[in-house]
Formats: C-alpha cells, sequence, structure tokens
C-alpha cells in the first residue's frame, strides 16, 4: 500500500475521530443516572464570570473546548489529506509533527476519556509511521530531499 493512501486512510479515520467527538459534543447535556443529571443540571445552571466574560457557565466552557477540539480534528484530517499528495523532505518533518501531536492527543484521551476514542489516535498515528517509513525509503531511493 502506498504512503498516499495510507496517510488518506490516517485522515479518514482522524474524520471518524470528529464526528465521533462531535456525537459526543451535542449529547452530553442528556446523561444517564440522576447523579450525571444534577451534575449536567449545575454546570448549565451556575452563572460566573471569568476573565471579563459574565453570565459563563461550565457547561459554555465544556461545549466550547469541544467545538475547538471537533475543529482541530478536523483541521488535523485535512492537513494529512493534502500532505498526501506530496512525497519530499518537508512532507516528512510536517507528517512527524502531526503523529507527535497525534501521539500527545492520544494519550491526553487516555488519561481523560475512555478507549474508543484513543484508538483512532493508534490507528491513525500508526498509519502515519507506516507512511513515514515508507516515505523516506522512497525519498532514499528517488534522491528527492529538498
Amino acid at each position: 500500500m502506498s504512503s498516499k493512501i495510507l496517510i488518506r486512510i490516517a485522515a479518514l479515520v482522524m474524520l471518524l475521530h470528529s464526528f465521533g467527538h462531535t456525537f459526543g459534543l451535542l449529547t452530553w447535556q442528556d446523561p444517564n443516572g440522576d447523579i450525571p443529571i444534577e451534575v449536567v443540571q449545575k454546570m448549565q445552571n451556575v452563572k460566573f464570570s471569568f476573565m471579563g466574560k459574565d453570565g459563563s457557565t461550565m457547561a459554555d466552557f465544556y461545549s466550547g473546548a469541544s467545538y475547538c477540539g471537533t475543529l482541530l480534528l478536523l483541521l488535523i484530517a485535512a492537513i494529512l489529506w493534502t500532505l498526501s499528495d506530496r512525497k519530499d523532505q518537508l512532507v516528512v518533518k510536517q507528517l512527524w509533527i502531526i503523529a507527535s501531536a497525534i501521539v500527545l492527543l492520544g494519550i491526553v484521551e487516555a488519561i481523560y476519556f475512555f478507549p474508543f476514542a484513543v484508538s483512532f489516535c493508534v490507528i491513525s498515528v500508526t498509519l502515519i509511521f507506516i507512511a513515514l517509513y515508507k516515505l523516506k525509503k522512497q525519498i532514499s531511493t528517488d534522491g528527492n530531499i529538498g
């Protein structure tokens, strides 16, 4: 399988990750059980001022952070898809940066979330590492180092 296909599959995995993240974002305010319902209600109803913004709630912050997470996952997917067409040393460097970010994201997800979320990062970064191996091998064979 070519590095292009591997990177595009990694991009699609991150796209699926963003869909799952968005589903969680859209459904977190409707939990099961009395205690989670009480926590969500307090997050939605207790307002406070924070860094110049009046009337904020923890629900606002949680939702805002989740929207940011979804956007960043979509950005990673788009960048991976875009990079998949190129085969040069700059792309290798960029893929290492993205792979490092995905590894760190996976660690954060392992600490704060659940294994299913982590699996998207593990699959995606594994595909990127295999693509990197193939790219490095191809670049050294072709002499396309720039």
